[in-house]
Protein backbone atom coordinates (compact mmCIF):
# COMPACT_ATOMS: atom_id res chain seq x y z
CA UNK A 1 0.00 0.00 0.00
CA UNK A 2 1.33 3.42 -0.96
CA UNK A 3 1.22 6.66 0.96
CA UNK A 4 -2.19 7.10 2.54
CA UNK A 5 -4.41 10.18 2.34
CA UNK A 6 -6.53 11.46 5.20
CA UNK A 7 -9.51 13.79 4.76
CA UNK A 8 -10.16 15.92 7.86
CA UNK A 9 -13.55 17.64 7.84
CA UNK A 10 -13.48 20.53 10.29
CA UNK A 11 -9.71 20.80 9.96
CA UNK A 12 -9.45 24.41 11.13
CA UNK A 13 -11.13 23.72 14.47
CA UNK A 14 -9.20 23.40 17.70
CA UNK A 15 -9.10 19.59 17.56
CA UNK A 16 -8.91 19.40 13.77
CA UNK A 17 -5.65 21.36 13.68
CA UNK A 18 -3.96 18.81 15.90
CA UNK A 19 -5.21 15.93 13.77
CA UNK A 20 -3.82 17.58 10.64
CA UNK A 21 -0.41 18.14 12.27
CA UNK A 22 -0.17 14.58 13.61
CA UNK A 23 -1.22 13.01 10.32
CA UNK A 24 1.35 14.99 8.35
CA UNK A 25 4.04 14.07 10.89
CA UNK A 26 3.09 10.40 10.43
CA UNK A 27 3.91 10.63 6.72
CA UNK A 28 0.35 10.82 5.39
CA UNK A 29 -1.11 13.17 2.82
CA UNK A 30 -3.77 15.42 4.35
CA UNK A 31 -6.75 17.07 2.71
CA UNK A 32 -8.17 19.69 5.08
CA UNK A 33 -11.83 20.60 4.52
CA UNK A 34 -13.72 23.61 5.83
CA UNK A 35 -16.83 25.59 4.97
CA UNK A 36 -14.87 28.66 3.87
CA UNK A 37 -11.47 28.98 2.24
CA UNK A 38 -10.43 31.80 4.58
CA UNK A 39 -10.79 29.42 7.54
CA UNK A 40 -7.99 27.35 5.99
CA UNK A 41 -5.60 30.30 5.65
CA UNK A 42 -3.48 29.68 8.76
CA UNK A 43 -3.30 25.95 8.07
CA UNK A 44 -2.13 26.52 4.51
CA UNK A 45 0.63 28.88 5.69
CA UNK A 46 1.73 26.64 8.55
CA UNK A 47 1.90 23.49 6.42
CA UNK A 48 3.24 25.07 3.24
CA UNK A 49 5.60 22.68 1.48
CA UNK A 50 4.11 19.62 3.18
CA UNK A 51 1.78 16.97 1.71
CA UNK A 52 -1.20 19.22 2.45
CA UNK A 53 -4.16 20.43 0.43
CA UNK A 54 -7.20 22.49 1.42
CA UNK A 55 -10.72 22.20 0.01
CA UNK A 56 -14.03 23.85 0.85
CA UNK A 57 -17.41 22.20 1.21
CA UNK A 58 -19.97 20.97 3.70
CA UNK A 59 -21.54 17.81 5.07
CA UNK A 60 -24.93 19.33 5.90
CA UNK A 61 -26.53 17.68 2.84
CA UNK A 62 -25.74 14.57 0.81
CA UNK A 63 -25.23 16.73 -2.30
CA UNK A 64 -22.75 18.90 -0.42
CA UNK A 65 -20.93 15.89 1.02
CA UNK A 66 -20.70 14.25 -2.41
CA UNK A 67 -19.20 17.40 -3.91
CA UNK A 68 -16.76 17.63 -1.01
CA UNK A 69 -15.69 14.03 -1.54
CA UNK A 70 -14.94 14.63 -5.20
CA UNK A 71 -12.95 17.77 -4.36
CA UNK A 72 -11.00 15.90 -1.67
CA UNK A 73 -10.04 13.05 -4.01
CA UNK A 74 -8.44 15.35 -6.56
CA UNK A 75 -5.22 16.58 -4.84
CA UNK A 76 -3.68 13.13 -4.15
CA UNK A 77 -5.74 10.83 -6.37
CA UNK A 78 -8.01 9.42 -3.67
CA UNK A 79 -8.87 9.29 0.03
CA UNK A 80 -8.09 6.36 2.36
CA UNK A 81 -9.35 7.55 5.73
CA UNK A 82 -11.71 10.25 7.02
CA UNK A 83 -12.04 12.17 10.27
CA UNK A 84 -15.22 14.14 10.95
CA UNK A 85 -14.53 16.87 13.51
CA UNK A 86 -17.53 19.16 13.08
CA UNK A 87 -20.00 20.79 15.40
CA UNK A 88 -22.14 23.89 15.50
CA UNK A 89 -21.05 26.20 18.34
CA UNK A 90 -23.97 26.88 20.66
CA UNK A 91 -24.03 29.07 23.74
CA UNK A 92 -24.70 27.74 27.21
CA UNK A 93 -28.42 27.89 27.87
CA UNK A 94 -31.06 26.06 29.92
CA UNK A 95 -32.71 23.36 27.84
CA UNK A 96 -36.24 24.60 28.50
CA UNK A 97 -35.41 27.99 26.98
CA UNK A 98 -35.02 26.40 23.53
CA UNK A 99 -37.95 26.22 21.18
CA UNK A 100 -38.37 23.22 18.87
CA UNK A 101 -36.81 24.93 15.85
CA UNK A 102 -33.72 26.01 17.77
CA UNK A 103 -33.17 22.56 19.26
CA UNK A 104 -33.63 20.97 15.84
CA UNK A 105 -30.93 23.28 14.47
CA UNK A 106 -28.53 22.25 17.24
CA UNK A 107 -29.09 18.55 16.53
CA UNK A 108 -28.80 19.08 12.78
CA UNK A 109 -25.41 20.73 13.15
CA UNK A 110 -24.03 18.31 15.69
CA UNK A 111 -25.60 14.95 14.77
CA UNK A 112 -27.03 15.00 11.25
CA UNK A 113 -23.74 16.29 9.80
CA UNK A 114 -21.98 13.16 11.10
CA UNK A 115 -24.75 10.98 9.67
CA UNK A 116 -24.57 12.62 6.25
CA UNK A 117 -20.79 12.28 6.18
CA UNK A 118 -20.90 8.61 7.15
CA UNK A 119 -23.68 7.79 4.68
CA UNK A 120 -21.93 9.60 1.83
CA UNK A 121 -18.29 8.71 2.42
CA UNK A 122 -18.34 5.08 3.62
CA UNK A 123 -19.59 3.55 0.33
CA UNK A 124 -16.91 5.49 -1.54
CA UNK A 125 -13.99 4.60 0.73
CA UNK A 126 -11.58 1.70 0.05
CA UNK A 127 -12.06 -1.53 1.99
CA UNK A 128 -9.06 -0.75 4.21
CA UNK A 129 -10.43 2.69 5.06
CA UNK A 130 -11.50 3.93 8.49
CA UNK A 131 -13.94 6.76 9.18
CA UNK A 132 -13.74 8.35 12.63
CA UNK A 133 -16.19 10.85 14.07
CA UNK A 134 -15.03 12.96 17.01
CA UNK A 135 -17.35 12.99 20.02
CA UNK A 136 -17.28 14.10 23.62
CA UNK A 137 -17.68 12.62 27.06
CA UNK A 138 -20.78 14.59 28.00
CA UNK A 139 -22.85 11.99 26.20
CA UNK A 140 -23.02 10.42 29.67
CA UNK A 141 -23.52 13.44 31.93
CA UNK A 142 -24.79 17.00 31.84
CA UNK A 143 -22.98 20.16 32.87
CA UNK A 144 -25.14 23.15 33.87
CA UNK A 145 -26.88 24.72 30.85
CA UNK A 146 -25.42 22.09 28.51
CA UNK A 147 -28.22 19.53 28.25
CA UNK A 148 -28.57 20.31 24.52
CA UNK A 149 -24.88 19.49 23.99
CA UNK A 150 -25.18 16.21 25.90
CA UNK A 151 -28.27 15.29 23.85
CA UNK A 152 -26.34 15.77 20.62
CA UNK A 153 -23.32 13.78 21.82
CA UNK A 154 -25.49 10.90 23.04
CA UNK A 155 -27.37 10.80 19.74
CA UNK A 156 -24.13 10.87 17.75
CA UNK A 157 -22.79 7.93 19.74
CA UNK A 158 -25.87 5.84 19.01
CA UNK A 159 -25.73 6.85 15.35
CA UNK A 160 -22.18 5.51 15.00
CA UNK A 161 -23.19 2.31 16.77
CA UNK A 162 -26.02 1.92 14.29
CA UNK A 163 -23.77 2.57 11.30
CA UNK A 164 -21.20 0.03 12.52
CA UNK A 165 -23.96 -2.54 13.03
CA UNK A 166 -25.42 -2.07 9.56
CA UNK A 167 -22.23 -1.65 7.49
CA UNK A 168 -20.78 -5.16 7.29
CA UNK A 169 -18.25 -4.81 4.48
CA UNK A 170 -15.72 -2.30 3.28
CA UNK A 171 -14.57 0.67 5.34
CA UNK A 172 -15.01 0.74 9.12
CA UNK A 173 -16.79 3.47 11.07
CA UNK A 174 -16.02 4.52 14.65
CA UNK A 175 -16.73 7.34 17.01
CA UNK A 176 -13.78 8.49 19.12
CA UNK A 177 -15.16 9.92 22.33
CA UNK A 178 -12.60 12.22 23.92
CA UNK A 179 -13.17 11.92 27.64
CA UNK A 180 -10.10 13.94 28.65
CA UNK A 181 -9.97 17.70 28.45
CA UNK A 182 -8.06 18.75 25.32
CA UNK A 183 -5.28 21.32 25.28
CA UNK A 184 -5.27 23.56 22.17
CA UNK A 185 -3.94 26.94 21.11
CA UNK A 186 -7.28 28.42 22.19
CA UNK A 187 -7.01 27.37 25.82
CA UNK A 188 -3.25 27.29 26.43
CA UNK A 189 -3.61 29.80 29.30
CA UNK A 190 -5.70 27.39 31.37
CA UNK A 191 -4.63 23.99 30.00
CA UNK A 192 -3.32 21.56 32.61
CA UNK A 193 -0.28 19.26 32.11
CA UNK A 194 -2.42 16.13 32.28
CA UNK A 195 -4.79 17.21 29.50
CA UNK A 196 -4.50 15.39 26.19
CA UNK A 197 -3.28 17.77 23.48
CA UNK A 198 -4.97 18.13 20.11
CA UNK A 199 -1.84 16.69 18.45
CA UNK A 200 -2.02 13.67 20.75
CA UNK A 201 -5.63 13.18 19.64
CA UNK A 202 -4.28 13.07 16.10
CA UNK A 203 -1.55 10.62 17.09
CA UNK A 204 -4.15 8.33 18.63
CA UNK A 205 -6.23 8.48 15.46
CA UNK A 206 -3.18 7.60 13.36
CA UNK A 207 -2.60 4.57 15.63
CA UNK A 208 -6.15 3.44 14.85
CA UNK A 209 -5.47 3.77 11.12
CA UNK A 210 -2.22 1.83 11.50
CA UNK A 211 -3.78 -1.12 13.33
CA UNK A 212 -7.59 -1.03 13.11
CA UNK A 213 -7.81 -4.64 14.28
CA UNK A 214 -6.66 -3.47 17.71
CA UNK A 215 -9.59 -1.02 17.93
CA UNK A 216 -12.61 -3.13 16.98
CA UNK A 217 -15.38 -1.43 18.95
CA UNK A 218 -17.67 1.05 17.16
CA UNK A 219 -17.26 3.56 20.00
CA UNK A 220 -13.71 4.18 21.19
CA UNK A 221 -12.64 6.28 24.17
CA UNK A 222 -9.55 8.42 24.73
CA UNK A 223 -9.35 9.03 28.46
CA UNK A 224 -5.77 10.13 29.21
CA UNK A 225 -2.34 11.02 27.84
CA UNK A 226 -1.06 7.61 28.93
CA UNK A 227 -3.53 5.92 26.60
CA UNK A 228 -2.49 7.79 23.44
CA UNK A 229 -1.64 5.28 20.71
CA UNK A 230 -2.90 2.26 22.64
CA UNK A 231 -6.26 0.48 22.79
CA UNK A 232 -8.28 1.27 25.89
CA UNK A 233 -8.10 -1.33 28.65
CA UNK A 234 -10.76 -4.03 28.46
CA UNK A 235 -13.28 -4.07 31.29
Amino acid sequence: MGKQTLLVVGAAGNVGRGIVAAALASGRNVVAAELKDEWLGDLKKHHQGEAFAGVTGNVSTEAGATALWEAARAPFGGVDHVVISVNVPVRLRPLMEFDAAELTQVLAGNVVTHFVAAKTFLPRMPSHGVLIGIGGGTADFIFPQQAHISMGQAATRMMYKGVAKEVKSGAQAHELMIISMVATDANRDIAQPDWVTNVEVGQHICAIFDAPEKFPKPVLHLRSKAQVGSPEPQA
